[in-house]
């Protein structure tokens, strides 16, 4: 009896310590609780920051950042015209099918007390309702930049804020412009809007409008995808929400319905509709587009992208430039389009089109999000050795420090710079050339130089 005793107590004595154990915070977490996380995969949704590789994005010890350069796509914003019109009509699809039954179940069954999201007065426009909303996105950002870079901010001088001629890009530099100098509360900005047009050549934050030999309708080999997820959730919904008779081309509605209303409403039940296969399913379809239309899949990508990296190395080697942060506001296309020069997007082999390839290291949302952010950083860093500054370069993509191909020897991470700009002269391709392009258009960037000379639109209104 004394020794069943023993036994009872030892054990809840164990039993005790194990659950004041549980109630104990881990430090760190042992769950991976973002692997499922809808924004991953939506490409038209939310802001979502990259997956890293766990490098700190604290300035390395003993190093100081002299210069910073901004790629930025535009905030969280409602669709497109086209976009926003087909979207409606799906919607009044499956409204005008739930008056007609008797009894609505299954995944479907909210869209009876369900109202569209959108109001075609808004399309293309920053949403400004929701917690994700685009204009306070934007906003946010240029404070938290500020803060990074502000021992880089000259008080005393007009900060220029370069971007594209499209009304959602121009809004989102703005914002960030507004929340960078705390509403121009101790610094001036100007815009220096760049018209989307074939007249500004390469002369401009989208070159493609000037390059005649681009094709933006090019799919490669996109024409013969054959992805099997939609017709499974198609097939799905058919039967757990029967009357609807949801096709595959629907399956890309809902996810995109899904992504656009998240931009405005912050929930969206479609998201909800769908499985966790599907979603991923969409993702990859985006990775495909994204690869074979701008990234690598397409040659005149690296042609597009080569002007940007030109102008950009140009301003790394130069040590007595007026300014020191440039901030730059542009489209996905052609931020992947840079990347892709870079090497940032490169795959030993094409991505497949006929099933999900999970053993890639690219995804499409991971690096051209809304409101994705490449940021490329000078650094001067102290070597004890010689007792000199060395000079290196480091990538932050989404917010997440991101090496450089065969070049991370530098601290946190970085590459020299000598490597880095030799790598660019050493690849940089003929745009003109390349692109047919009307020689009597500019030739080559000049806006980060000559944008006081007042040739450049400063609002939106005035294109």
């Amino acid at each position: 009896m004394v020794l069943i005793k023993t036994i009872l107590v030892t054990a809840l004595s164990l039993f005790s310590t194990n659950i004041d154990a549980q109630l104990v915070e881990k430090k760190y977490s042992s769950f991976a609780t973002d692997q499922k996380n809808l924004l991953r995969h939506l490409g038209s949704g939310p802001y979502v920051e990259s997956i890293s590789f766990g490098i700190s994005t604290d300035t390395p010890y003993q190093c100081t950042i002299d210069q910073a350069h901004l790629y930025m796509r535009h905030g969280e914003r409602f669709p497109q015209k086209s976009v926003g019109k087909t979207l409606n009509t799906f919607f009044n699809k499956l409204k005008n099918a739930s008056k007609n039954m008797t009894e609505i179940i299954g995944p479907l069954s909210f869209i009876k007390d369900y109202t569209f999201f959108g109001d075609p007065n808004w399309y293309e426009q920053e949403t400004w309702t929701g917690p994700y909303a685009g204009i306070g996105d934007i906003f946010e950002f240029g404070n938290i930049l500020r803060q990074r870079y502000d021992h880089l901010v000259n008080t005393s001088k007009t900060l220029p804020i370069f971007t594209g001629g499209q009304k959602r890009v121009f809004d989102s530099a703005h914002e960030f412009a507004q929340g960078f100098t705390f509403n121009q509360y101790d610094q001036n900005y100007t815009m220096v809007v760049l018209p989307e047009n074939q007249d500004s050549g390469v002369n401009s934050l989208a070159n493609t409008n000037s390059c005649p030999n681009f094709d933006n309708s090019y799919e490669g080999p996109l024409v013969n995808m054959s992805l099997s997820y939609r017709k499974s959730e198609a097939d799905r919904l058919n039967a757990l929400s029967p009357g609807f008779n949801i096709t595959e081309d629907d399956i890309s509605d809902i996810m995109t319905y899904c992504g656009f209303e998240m931009n405005v409403r912050g929930e969206s039940k479609f998201c909800d509709a769908v499985t966790q296969d599907t979603i991923v399913g969409f993702g990859y379809e985006r990775d495909l587009y994204y690869f074979y239309s701008n990234g690598p899949g397409y040659n005149m990508s690296w042609v597009s992208g080569s002007a940007y990296a030109n102008a950009t190395a140009t301003l790394l080697k130069d040590n007595n430039t007026e300014e020191n942060l440039y901030f730059s506001f542009t489209h996905d296309t052609d931020i992947t389009r840079l990347l892709t020069f870079l090497g940032l997007i490169d795959l030993d082999e094409e991505l497949p089109v006929d099933h999900v390839e999970f053993y890639k290291f690219y995804s499409a949302t991971e690096v051209v999000p809304i409101g994705a952010r490449f940021i490329t950083e000078r650094m001067n860093c102290y070597n004890a050795t010689t007792n000199e500054d060395d000079t290196f370069i480091r990538i932050l993509i989404n917010e997440q420090v991101i090496p450089i191909p065969d070049c991370s020897s530098g601290p946190g991470f970085s590459c020299p710079i000598d490597y880095f700009l030799s790598f660019i002269d050493s690849n940089i391709l003929d745009f003109p050339t390349l692109c047919n392009m009307n020689s009597s258009t500019p030739q080559y960037v000049s806006f980060y130089w000559d944008w006081k000379s007042g040739k450049y639109p400063t609002d939106y209104t005035s294109i």
